[in-house]
C-alpha cells in the first residue's frame, strides 16, 4: 500500500499558491502593453528631442552663414566708406586750397590799375595754376 504524505489543506495551499501566481502573472501580462506604450512614448521623445537638435543646429549654421556674409558686406561699406572720406577729405583740401588761391589772386599787387584792365594786375605768382595770358592759352 502506498501512502499520500498530504493532505488535503497541503493540496489546499498549493493550489492557493498557484492562484495567486497566476494572478500576479495575469495583472504583469495585462501591464506589459501599458509598459510597452509608456517604453514606445519615450523613444518617440527621445527621437523627437534628436530631430529638435538636429533641426536647431541646422538653424544655427544657417545663422552663422548669414553672420559672416553680414560681415562681408559690412566690410565693404566700411572700405567704401573709408573711400569716400579720403575723397571727401581730397576735395575740401582742394577747395580750401582753390578759396586760398582766389583769395591771393584777387589781392592787387599794384594799388593803381592801369589803363589797359585787371588783368595787368595780377603776376603769373599771384594766380597758382594758372597759365600766362602772354602765352594765349587758357585752360579748359
Amino acid at each position: 500500500m502506498v501512502t499520500n504524505n498530504y493532505t488535503d489543506s497541503s493540496f489546499q495551499v498549493v493550489e492557493d499558491h498557484n492562484n495567486e501566481v497566476s494572478a500576479e502573472r495575469n495583472s504583469l501580462q495585462d501591464q506589459k502593453p501599458v509598459g510597452e506604450r509608456e517604453v514606445n512614448g519615450f523613444e518617440y521623445q527621445i527621437r523627437s528631442k534628436d530631430e529638435d537638435i538636429r533641426r536647431l543646429e541646422h538653424e544655427l549654421a544657417m545663422k552663422d552663414e548669414e553672420m559672416r556674409r553680414l560681415k562681408s558686406q559690412l566690410d565693404v561699406v566700411e572700405k567704401e566708406f573709408a573711400s569716400l572720406r579720403i575723397a571727401i577729405w581730397s576735395a575740401c583740401n582742394d577747395w580750401g586750397n582753390a578759396v586760398t588761391t582766389a583769395d591771393d589772386a584777387l589781392k592787387f599787387t599794384d594799388e593803381s590799375p592801369s589803363k589797359n584792365g585787371i588783368e595787368h594786375f595780377f603776376t603769373e605768382k599771384d594766380l597758382y595754376g594758372a597759365v600766362s595770358s602772354a602765352q594765349g592759352v587758357y585752360p579748359g
